[in-house]
């Protein structure tokens, strides 16, 4: 019966503090009627002054975490820049590229066929169907019947086998 007593006496105290949004000054001499309610009391207290701190914590957390995810921000920017900077370096280096095999293509263009077939099959497999690529038809038809069989056959598959490029960016 006086476990129900103080029990009572301690939800009607707990509601009446939430209620009324008063978290310090539960222990007061003038309303407290026996030890056990005053030590429920400093009890009481001491969880409000333990979430008082569980609750500055967590706003340090939170704004410790808030700040982390400005720089994170901060930093997927700047990557996503330098990874734009990198594309567009990329890009400029294949239209060289792209320009150097396009005027060597017109220089094999204007050998003999039976020398440009000599020069091409000693070249890199890929330059050579790049090349090929970059010659007019007619001519790339007479460099290729001026190779031996097997070459021939390999670059004539790789005309076939060509992947388009990607224009994704990705």
């Amino acid at each position: 019966m006086i476990l129900r007593t103080i029990l009572l006496t301690m939800a009607t105290l707990i509601c009446s503090v939430a209620l009324c949004g008063a978290e310090s000054a539960l222990v007061d001499e003038k309303d407290i009627s026996s030890v056990e309610e005053r030590r429920i009391l400093v009890s009481i207290e001491d969880e409000y002054a333990k979430l008082d701190e569980v609750e500055e914590k967590i706003d340090a957390r939170e704004m410790e975490l808030k700040t982390l995810e400005m720089e994170v921000d901060k930093k997927l920017e700047a990557m996503q820049k330098l990874r734009n900077e990198l594309v567009k370096l990329l890009d400029r280096k294949d239209e060289a590229e792209g320009e150097r095999i396009g005027e060597l293509s017109r220089i094999y263009e204007k050998m003999t066929p039976q020398k440009a077939a000599v020069l091409l099959k000693a070249l890199d497999y890929q330059l050579a169907v790049e090349l090929l690529l970059g010659i007019k038809k007619k001519t790339a038809g007479k460099i290729l019947d001026s190779l031996d069989a097997e070459t021939a056959t390999e670059l004539s598959k790789a005309f076939t086998e060509i992947p388009v490029k990607d224009q994704s960016g990705y």
